[in-house]
């Protein structure tokens, strides 16, 4: 499509700096209607090589036909992709119709995420895991506090990252309604959502039966679910601090739960834990290698 037919489409002057372009209506037939489409016939998302663009959104009006306009990142959408943060953007690069897209970006992304392959999955799984871990440590943390609410609302979320590695170990990318392609897998963690919402038991014992199957599952896929950052690990010349861990891009989407995932693979001998040399201050500062 040429370029001033982009400028008519969007309303308005099109960016030249634009990586792509690609548009979601509200009349598709996606199996899940975007939110982003909630009161408007159409989503525009424009593709940025610049971070700076990414909070960039504009409502237009021509008639009774009402468009939204995101400006998004590249490295935000990849990061979408990767950690499932944002699905709205990835319902539009699935479901979208690519308008413009003069180096074949999005339809590089979107070919990857359909095919879902390596490495992709190892690192959407690695995410998931690390959230699962650390979702169901907080959930635990809360009901030996007696905070029932907490607790259970931390490990109803653990079963939503729970269930979008199990999603991604069956060799599908997990969608925004994950529910339903987990039931379609005819999948224990789906039973243990029901358990979890809809049982008779207290909710003490609701949160404390779901707690001890995600302690067998985290035990259980620990290492395969983990093996993006033992491999990055075992390719490290040196032992390394999680400090110079975070300073990978990929470890950086998960620097909140990165703690929890070091402590479980050292306590499980997956990795090792190796003092380095005391601070100032009398301390051994921990690195992490295989």
């Amino acid at each position: 499509m040429e370029l001033s037919n982009l400028t008519l489409l969007n309303g308005d002057i099109f960016d030249v700096n634009a990586l792509g372009v690609i548009a979601l209506g509200s009349q598709g037939n996606a199996p899940f209607q975007s939110a982003l489409l909630h009161d408007f016939d159409r989503v525009v998302m424009i593709l940025h090589e610049n971070g700076e663009e990414n909070r960039l959104i504009d409502h237009m009006i021509a008639g009774e036909f009402r468009t939204q306009t995101l400006r998004v990142g590249l490295s935000m959408l990849e990061r979408s992709i990767i950690t499932g943060d944002n699905n709205e953007r990835v319902t539009c690069l699935l479901e979208g119709e690519i308008l413009w897209d003069p180096q074949g970006i999005l339809e590089r992304f979107r070919h990857e995420v359909i095919r879902f392959e390596q490495p992709l999955r190892e690192r959407v799984l690695f995410v998931e895991f690390a959230r699962f871990l650390h979702m169901h440590v907080k959930s635990k943390r809360y009901l030996q506090a007696g905070c029932y609410m907490d607790s259970y609302n931390c490990i109803l979320v653990a079963l939503y990252h729970w269930a979008r590695m199990e999603v991604s170990e069956a060799g599908h990318y997990p969608m925004p309604a994950v529910w339903e392609q987990v039931k379609n897998l005819n999948n224990s963690v789906y039973k243990l959502y029901e358990e979890l919402t809809i049982s008779g038991e207290t909710m003490e014992q609701r949160i404390q039966l779901v707690q001890l199957a995600c302690e067998f599952s985290l035990m259980s896929k620990m290492g395969d679910c983990c093996k993006w950052l033992l491999d990055l690990l075992r390719d490290r010349n040196e032992p390394s601090s999680i400090e110079e861990l975070l300073c990978f891009p990929g470890l950086k989407d998960v620097e909140a739960e990165l703690p929890f995932v070091l402590r479980k693979l050292a306590s499980r001998a997956l990795i090792k834990e190796m003092a380095s040399w005391a601070d100032a201050g009398g301390r051994y500062p921990i690195r992490y290698t295989l």
